[in-house]
C-alpha cells in the first residue's frame, strides 16, 4: 500500500510480484487527487486455450499506463484517461496487477497450435 500522499512529481518506483507475475514501474503525482502509474507486467501463468480447450504457459510482457484516483474521478476534459479509483487514501499495488493482468486475460488468448490456425 502506498498513501496519496507521500506520492510527490519526483518518481517513486515499485516492484513487486504476485503469482509468478513482477509488476514494477513508477508513481508520479499529476494534481491532488491523480497520480500518474507507469510500468510494465511480465511472467508466466497456466492459462486454458480459448481455441482448444488445452492447457498452456502464457507469456506476459506488458506495458501500463493508467492513472490512479484517490476518490471517484470527475473530469469532463480528461474523461478518456484509463483510471482506477480508490477510496481509502492508499493504493493497492496489487489490486492495480490483479486488476491489469485480469484485463490482459479478457482478450481471447491461443496456445502454439492454435495460434496459426484460420
Amino acid at each position: 500500500m502506498v498513501n496519496f500522499q507521500k506520492i510527490s512529481s519526483s518518481p517513486i518506483e515499485f516492484d513487486i510480484e504476485k503469482n509468478g507475475i513482477k509488476f514494477n514501474g513508477n508513481l508520479v503525482k499529476k494534481d491532488t487527487n491523480l497520480v500518474s502509474c507507469k510500468g510494465k507486467l511480465k511472467g508466466v501463468i497456466p492459462y486454458i486455450c480459448d481455441r482448444c480447450g488445452n492447457d498452456f504457459e502464457l507469456s506476459i510482457d506488458e506495458d501500463i499506463n493508467l492513472f490512479l484516483s484517490n476518490g471517484i474521478f470527475k473530469d469532463d476534459e480528461r474523461a478518456n484517461l484509463d483510471v482506477m479509483e480508490f477510496f481509502n487514501g492508499q493504493i493497492d499495488l496489487e489490486e492495480v496487477l490483479q486488476s491489469e493482468l485480469e484485463a490482459y486475460k479478457s482478450d481471447y488468448l491461443y496456445c502454439m497450435a492454435c495460434k496459426d490456425y484460420r
